[in-house]
């Protein structure tokens, strides 16, 4: 019995963190979510090229509780061999919440 109050516990705690949010937000699904957003950037003036290259860089979270990765705008130039970043995206995936979560950022460019 005890062991099943420490779980129950645990859980309800995890649940507590996964709900309080936090960082850039998209529109939230309980049950699944998979959206793409842009960022805000004033200096993207009409006309600018995409660019030819992509790259991404994704972090992971399991439970609100442990999380991973390199989700910088750094680590995804590099990942699509990108020297100039003409436009950014973020894309936020989850299951149930936040059992398991992922962030990435995709830097487009040359």
């Amino acid at each position: 019995m005890k062991k099943y109050i420490a779980l129950t516990a645990v859980f309800a705690v995890a649940i507590a963190i996964a709900c309080s949010g936090g960082g850039y937000s998209a529109p939230s699904g309980s049950i699944l979510q998979d959206t793409s957003l842009a960022l805000r950037n004033d200096t993207f003036a009409p006309g600018t090229p995409v660019g030819a290259k992509t790259g991404e860089a994704c972090a992971t979270g399991y439970l609100g509780i442990v999380s991973s990765g390199d989700a910088s705008l750094k680590a995804a130039a590099a990942a699509g061999g990108i020297s100039k970043i003409y436009y950014t995206d973020f894309k936020n995936d989850n299951l149930l919440g936040s059992v398991i979560s992922k962030t990435c950022t995709i830097a487009r460019g040359d």
